[in-house]
């Protein structure tokens, strides 16, 4: 993937900080800032793709030595992306998919009569249940590790203090200064 378009995120990442810092903590906000509630509604509305601008701005600053910043780029942009589809069952689709296509790829290239005296309807059968419960089974462990980095980081004390601290370390940026640089000299 070719970043060097990309570059112009750098310039706008204490804005896009902040930005994410908001939705992430919108739960705050919401109680708090009653007559903007249906504002930080909207907002949140669009946290997944906020989300993805967060990762790919990690990405695109990655070689800077400032490197809790982009920690806090991709923990908060995982939060975000992971806070709406934890509970999509990943491995059931993916692994429907790809048993469908193995079936569906013996059913029109080597069409079957009987095998062994087997019908070919169970040998179709057999042939999308076996690549779909191994893929099942490697995508139920990713799935859940998943759901759980993703149950974790959006939860609300910790999705509200990432949010904070992404606010506070946007203002720092746009004013040179890092909240790392202070706290851990």
């Amino acid at each position: 993937m070719d970043l060097t378009n990309l570059k112009i995120l750098a310039d706008f990442m204490p804005y896009i900080l902040i930005l994410g810092g908001i939705i992430a903590a919108s739960w705050l906000f919401e109680r708090t800032i009653k007559p903007l509630s249906w504002i930080i509604k909207i907002a949140s509305f669009f946290g997944f793709i906020i989300g993805i601008l967060l990762m790919i701005t990690a990405a695109v600053v990655w070689p800077t030595p400032d490197v809790y910043t982009q920690y806090l780029l991709i923990a908060t942009g995982l939060a975000l992306i992971l806070k709406p589809i934890k509970d999509i069952p990943w491995a059931a689709l993916i692994a429907s998919l790809i048993g469908g296509l193995c079936a569906g790829y013996v059913y029109l290239y080597i069409p079957l009569e009987t095998v062994f005296g087997i019908s070919s309807t169970w040998v179709y059968l057999i042939i999308f249940f076996v690549p779909a419960l191994l893929v099942y089974l490697l995508f139920k462990f990713i799935e859940d590790l998943l759901r759980l980095v993703g149950a974790i980081l959006a939860s609300k004390p910790v999705s509200i203090m990432l949010g904070l601290i992404c606010i506070v370390q946007g203002f720092l940026l746009l004013l040179n200064n890092s909240l790392f640089t202070i706290l851990f000299g």
